[in-house]
């Protein structure tokens, strides 16, 4: 199947217009729909903005460790990328287009996984190094940011997990048009 198949199931109209004539998928329910999307955005930007934070914390020597900043990177992709599939389904109408499920739904799960453990990886490997490095190098000020670096990393797993949880219980509903 092809990046442009969807495009076969537009048709015409007499205005000018294409109308989507293929395959529905729908939301058990309204307010589902609504309850986790308004959720789902809340923990969602609380999952980025303490990536962002993370990001700016100055812990000595912590984006020098690659055990530290590999798994800061797959976290932080694991949220682009499902900031983007959460952004997909939130547009998209009851019920969603073919396509956008395609595109989205199936793999939102694993994306926000990856994001989760990705963060709690980089958590622990934050924590584990600022503690060895305040034992080693007698430097006691690493110890506090290198625990804000991890507090907010773990926060992000957290607000991530929360997401995926309420989400697998989702089931949509497959409608021929």
């Amino acid at each position: 199947m092809g990046k442009r198949d969807h495009l076969k199931d537009y048709v015409p109209t007499e205005d000018g217009g294409y109308e989507y004539v293929g395959t529905h998928w729908s939301w058990p329910s309204a307010e589902i729909r609504a309850g986790f999307l308004s959720r789902a955005r809340m923990l969602y930007g609380v999952a980025a903005a303490c990536i962002i934070a993370a990001g700016c914390i100055p812990a000595p020597g912590t984006f020098g460790a690659f055990y530290v900043v590999l798994p800061f990177l797959i976290g932080a992709v694991g949220v682009v990328l499902a900031g983007v599939a959460l952004f997909r389904i939130s547009r998209e109408d009851d019920p969603m287009r073919d396509h956008i499920y395609a595109s989205s739904v199936p793999s939102f799960s694993s994306k926000l996984l990856v994001g989760a453990a990705g963060a709690v990886v980089c958590s622990a490997a934050a924590l584990v190094h600022g503690i060895v490095l305040a034992a080693t190098a007698s430097t006691e000020a690493s110890l506090p940011f290198s625990l804000l670096f991890a507090s907010l990393m773990f926060g992000a797993a957290v607000c991530l997990w929360q997401v995926h949880r309420a989400f697998s219980d989702i089931i949509f509903t497959r409608e021929k048009s």
